[in-house]
């Protein structure tokens, strides 16, 4: 018994000397297979406000996408993880059936349309010949307005028509080209949920997928499938920043007085900016003016994009030209001060050519602390709390991570986002969309030009 004992001591003491040299991980991070292996970040959230709120927290490369539930009636909840993440869930088809991508406010974006008419209630349309002349007419309008060239090969033209309805959503692929956020798009609202690529809507088995009369060619790629490439081109928000990416703006003050249909000029002036158009993050806009408000010299934000993907923003500074570059003010090209909300850092670069073609940018400065995302997310919280415990409240519970079964949570609260009023919403827009753009008659600018209708109705 005791030399039965003292081998089995022996064989514990020995797997203790195995795991001491070679210890197992303290925490377990399932991981997709390399070499891309995307943040092991899966997370759903019942409201919009809760998941944008966890994406600021996130240093990863993050994005927020509504789901419709295939049971109970059909809320929304919303799921945060990467884009490659989700591609790898997405692909097989099997459980994420009605997803949508949620395009963030104030975020530069896609130039992109969503069409629809009624079948039975417009017999002589030509829904084929009305997308081909919206997109013919939309190009022109790039190159007049924005010397952007581009054409049908460059617009991803997706449809879900059924024998009812014609839907078509047409996403503009143009290269280094983008818009200042949704609203200068559209008319659309903040945060819009926009079906995903090969996603059908709760109920309907109609799903979003290439057009028969599509002619968007992708470029070849070794570390992307073909349907890995349209999964991305397909997201309004995919869209990285680069010194050479313009960012397109349309004032809807300034259309009114140009002709219907027409997008507006990228130049703007300093003072029409500066001032009352700020970003989402006031903290940080005071912090960038205190930075170009030194030595005499009052320099100011002439405008600021927003690009989500690297949860960066830029802002073009006015009237302050001192670059680290070249240890002097630049004489005539402006600067630009980027902050990285991801890493809470900052640093410079310039409009200057020969610092571009050096690829300039300056040191990264930490961001003091008290404008940190997480210091403010952490005011939020308990600015929140504090109100939350004075009105005798409890917070909802947010259901952990999770990739199934979690549509019919019992313990969710009763607020969830109404699929029926978010639907509404969107044919609201489309109705407003529609409304605007038929001609006035008022003598003013709003009519539609003569060739157009007379092209329409040889096309007819």
């Amino acid at each position: 018994m005791k030399r039965r004992w003292e081998a089995k001591l022996k064989q514990i003491e020995e797997r203790a000397s195995r795991y001491q040299r070679k210890p197992l991980s303290s925490v377990y991070r399932p991981r997709l297979s390399k070499p891309r292996e995307p943040p092991s970040i899966w997370k759903l959230f019942p409201r919009q406000t809760q998941a944008f709120n966890f994406v600021k927290s996130c240093k990863e490369d993050v994005h927020v996408f509504a789901l419709e539930c295939e049971v109970g009636d059909g809320q929304r909840i919303y799921l945060v993880t990467s884009y490659v993440q989700l591609w790898f869930h997405y692909k097989s088809r099997k459980h994420l059936l009605h997803c949508y991508e949620v395009i963030p406010e104030n975020t530069v974006c896609k130039l992109y349309f969503d069409l629809e008419f009624n079948k039975l209630a417009n017999p002589g349309a030509d829904g084929k010949k009305m997308v081909a002349l919206l997109i013919e007419h939309v190009c022109k309008a790039l190159q007049e307005l924005y010397r952007v060239n581009c054409s049908a090969e460059d617009v991803f033209n997706l449809d879900s028509s059924t024998d009812e309805k014609f839907s078509r959503h047409l996403i503009f692929q143009l290269h280094d080209v983008a818009f200042k956020d949704n609203i200068h798009v559209g008319v659309y609202t903040r945060n819009r949920n926009f079906r995903l690529y090969k996603s059908s809507k709760r109920g309907k088995p109609v799903v979003l997928e290439a057009a028969e009369d599509n002619r968007f060619s992708l470029t070849e790629s070794e570390s992307a499938s073909e349907e890995e490439q349209y999964f991305l081109s397909s997201l309004v928000s995919n869209v990285r920043f680069s010194d050479t990416l313009r960012v397109l703006r349309c004032d809807a003050s300034e259309n009114k007085q140009k002709q219907a249909g027409h997008l507006n000029s990228t130049s703007t002036s300093v003072e029409s900016i500066e001032g009352f158009q700020g970003s989402p993050y006031p903290e940080i806009d005071q912090f960038v003016r205190s930075l170009v408000n030194k030595n005499g010299i009052k320099g100011g934000i002439r405008r600021w994009n927003y690009f989500f993907p690297e949860e960066l923003l830029v802002y073009d500074i006015c009237k302050y030209r001192w670059c680290g570059n070249i240890g002097r003010a630049h004489r005539s090209n402006n600067i630009m001060i980027l902050v990285d909300l991801k890493n809470e850092v900052w640093y410079q670069k310039c409009h200057d050519p020969i610092c571009k073609a050096e690829n300039f940018k300056s040191d990264r400065f930490p961001l003091p602390a008290e404008i940190c995302l997480l210091s403010l997310l952490k005011e939020e919280e308990e600015f929140t709390t504090h109100e939350t415990t004075d009105e005798g409240t409890q917070a909802p519970h947010v259901p952990s991570s999770s990739s199934g079964g979690v549509c019919s949570d019992p313990d969710w609260d009763s607020d969830l986002d109404d699929p029926y009023f978010l639907e509404a919403t969107e044919d609201a827009e489309l109705a407003e969309a529609a409304e605007n753009s038929l001609p006035s008659y008022n003598g003013g600018v709003d009519e539609i030009p003569d060739e157009v209708i007379v092209e329409v109705l040889q096309n007819s």
